[in-house]
């Protein structure tokens, strides 16, 4: 990390400047915006309209010769990788929509925040308001404490705290012992004008947290790395009470226009695959909000407990293995020399369930480290689901690192395959007899040796199915409303695979679909879903863009 000077803000216009070149966007902003939707003139010009009423809007609180930039980030489907991301798993997500940023810089500490949807009212702070006067030494603990807090204050909700989190994680890296500001960063004024759906899954959350990173960034002179980048964002993003990784920023910032992104961690890596031209993604929108600070909290968390818990009793019970791994991704055969049959023998010594009581008698030796992970969330009603959990985790990580291979080979109806597999991994219903019936996904010790013995018997098409690639696991995180989606979706004909996007709990699917067919699918979603529930139809057919930065037509 290092901080240079006021003087390398980025992209600095008076408004009124900035209003008059998307009037009539051409020469490098043209380019600039072909490289961030790619080059469909009809698409540039719906999405230029967006620009203009961010800035339009700004200028209720702006005048026309204050000096701004603008930034942007998107919300990101993520086609395949769910919650594997904090596990040292790829995501393969793809950026759509915009959120615009409209700041002007200030010369003290305050951050004066307004937003162009009514519900999120205007909110500013003092940069050395967030954070005590000595050092914080845990970031960890104290951004929990700090969450609890708001809990009893009422404040836990507010979106003013996603905005607050790059910012204040990153004064505190630039804190010294004694509690000094090295430096103290300055403030800002931002106007936030957003066109994506909230708590539909799609990451409107992260992504105002990676556009205020880029800004608060941009105003202080402070270049990072990209692996410093995405912790200050993710770890950042604790401060609102979620304890996640870094997927969904790295997807936010570095995606590219058609194009898949295959994105990895521990460490970050960025790779990008070409979207196949014969196909569409197809987004819908469940109307089923899932709220990450409201009471989907605990399950969230809950889940993340799962993978750390299963961890360190994996690591106990069956050290052959335990030894060689520090994440669940390196559990692939592949990475440990063993076969599937071998992986799913070492993951069948994990409980499932198991409650605090026990997790604490086996490892009392890691009392503080579980001490912290429970101070997270409520304890589950029946216990930790640690080893469909983490089946789930181990087999999410390997279906992602297949997608390019997939992709190379022209075979999108086996990535296809993958999509659904994995949200089946995430599914709680099913149809039976034209009802909706609860699933049990937990795999008993029997089915576990069933599975060994088909993967070591011999006969192809038995082991072909007990492919660890294949076994969901039990993640859980849709609802009945995504899984009645998904299995409409695929009864349609060109639909490659459908399935959960994003935390969960409500929010987004996808359909991966030939083009051909793409409308048949929207129609038939809007009519049998929408409809049949009097909703508004959410169904649509997206155009993958670039990820997020600062528009700085000097660059």
């Amino acid at each position: 990390m290092q901080v240079t000077s006021e003087s390398t803000i980025k992209g600095l216009k008076k408004l009124s400047e900035w209003q008059k070149l998307f009037a009539k966007p051409e020469g490098e902003l043209y380019d600039k915006l072909v490289e961030i939707y790619g080059n469909d003139a009809e698409f540039i010009a719906q999405r230029t309209s967006v620009w203009q009423d961010a800035l339009n809007n700004a200028a209720e609180f702006y005048g026309a010769d204050d000096e701004v930039f603008l930034s942007r980030a998107g919300g990101r489907i993520n086609l395949l990788g769910m919650h594997v991301d904090h596990r040292g798993g790829h995501v393969n997500p793809i950026s759509i929509g915009d959120v615009i940023y409209v700041v002007k810089p200030r010369s003290d500490d305050v951050v004066v925040m307004r937003n162009s949807d009514e519900k999120f009212p205007e909110r500013q702070f003092s940069i050395r308001d967030l954070l005590p006067n000595e050092k914080v030494t845990d970031w960890d603990v104290w951004t929990m404490a700090e969450f609890r807090k708001r809990q009893e204050e009422g404040t836990a909700a507010d979106w003013s705290n996603y905005v607050r989190a790059p910012i204040v994680y990153l004064q505190f890296l630039l804190t010294d012992e004694g509690g000094n500001f090295k430096p103290a960063l300055r403030g800002m004024e931002v106007f936030v004008h957003g066109a994506l759906p909230i708590a539909a899954g799609l990451s409107s959350s992260s992504a105002i947290v990676v556009g205020m990173a880029d800004a608060i960034l941009n105003v202080n002179g402070v270049e990072v790395t990209q692996s410093e980048y995405i912790d200050l964002c993710a770890i950042g993003e604790w401060y609102v009470g979620t304890r996640g990784g870094g997927g969904d920023h790295a997807a936010i910032k570095y995606c590219q226009s058609n194009h898949i992104g295959h994105l990895g961690s521990h460490p970050l890596t960025v790779d990008v695959a070409p979207f196949p031209d014969t196909h569409a993604v197809i987004l819908c929108n469940s109307h089923v909000t899932a709220n990450k600070t409201a009471g989907a909290h605990n399950f969230y968390n809950s889940r993340v407990a799962c993978y750390e818990i299963g961890m360190m009793l994996f690591k106990k019970r069956c050290p052959e293995f335990g030894s060689k791994i520090t994440h669940w991704r390196d559990m692939q055969p592949q990475l440990i020399g063993a076969d599937d049959a071998t992986v799913l023998e070492a993951l069948k010594c994990l409980p499932d369930p198991i409650s605090r009581e026990d997790i604490l008698a086996e490892l009392p030796e890691e009392r503080e480290r579980l001490d912290k992970i429970f101070a997270s969330h409520d304890e589950p009603e029946n216990g930790y689901e640690v080893r469909r959990v983490c089946l789930y985790g181990v087999s999410e990580c390997l279906r992602s690192s297949m997608v390019p291979e997939r992709l190379e080979a022209g075979d999108i109806d086996g990535f296809g395959e993958i999509i659904s597999v994995a949200h089946d991994g995430d599914r709680v219903s099913v149809m039976n007899g034209g009802d909706r019936v609860r699933i049990e996904n937990h795999l008993s010790d029997d089915d576990y040796d069933q599975l060994i013995a088909n993967l070591r018997s011999g006969d192809e098409e038995k082991a072909r199915d007990a492919a660890l690639w294949l076994q969901p696991g039990g993640y859980n995180a849709s609802v009945d409303e995504i899984d009645e989606l998904v299995d409409l979706a695929l009864q349609v004909e060109g639909v490659a695979g459908a399935g959960l996007t994003g935390a969960g709990l409500g929010g987004c699917m996808i359909v991966l679909v030939e083009k051909a067919h793409a409308q048949k699918a929207v129609d038939l979603l809007t009519e049998n879903y929408y409809k049949a529930r009097g909703l508004e139809p959410a169904a649509r057919i997206c155009i993958p863009t670039g990820g997020a930065n600062v528009l700085d037509l000097g660059a």
